[in-house]
């Protein structure tokens, strides 16, 4: 007798079963995947809005102290800004010389500037993954006349 030669009905079975778990590890792995890549997007658009945001700082209006907030890319994302004031941590600069009185005070004369701290959180997503980023910086500005 003459045994056929092929692949018996449980050998196929168990190829189908092993590819069909192969198939479903590696449509995770990519859905994960895709996940990951769209959170990091978010991350990066993020943080260009965030360095946007402080290069302005300071220059497009005065900065004060407070906090101030909106959003950016259509309410997308949505920021808060909080500036306060800081302890210089440089040591006090030598004492000036008094002016004497009627000598005429020049208004406009610098000053020492102001340290500020500046602390911008942009907030994303509402749903399953929301984010946020925090960025920190420091300001040194001169008082203007109306500041003093």
């Amino acid at each position: 007798m003459k045994r056929a030669a092929g692949f018996t009905l449980l050998e196929v079975l168990l190829a189908v079963a092993l590819l069909g778990g192969a198939s479903v590890l590696l449509l995770g792995l990519l859905s994960n995947g895709l996940r990951d890549t769209a959170a990091a997007e978010r991350g990066n658009e993020a943080a260009l809005h965030a360095r946007s945001l402080l290069d302005n700082l300071g220059r497009m209006e005065r900065l004060r102290p407070g906090t101030r907030s909106g959003v950016i890319d259509g309410g997308r994302y949505r920021w808060t800004l909080d500036v306060r004031p800081v302890v210089d941590p440089w040591p006090a600069p030598p004492t000036r010389t008094p002016v004497a009185p009627g000598a005429g005070v020049d208004l406009n004369a610098p000053t020492e500037p102001v340290l500020y701290r500046a602390v911008l959180t942009v907030r994303w997503g509402d749903g399953e993954s929301p984010g946020q980023l925090e960025v920190q910086t420091l300001r040194a500005l001169y008082p203007l006349p109306e500041d003093r």
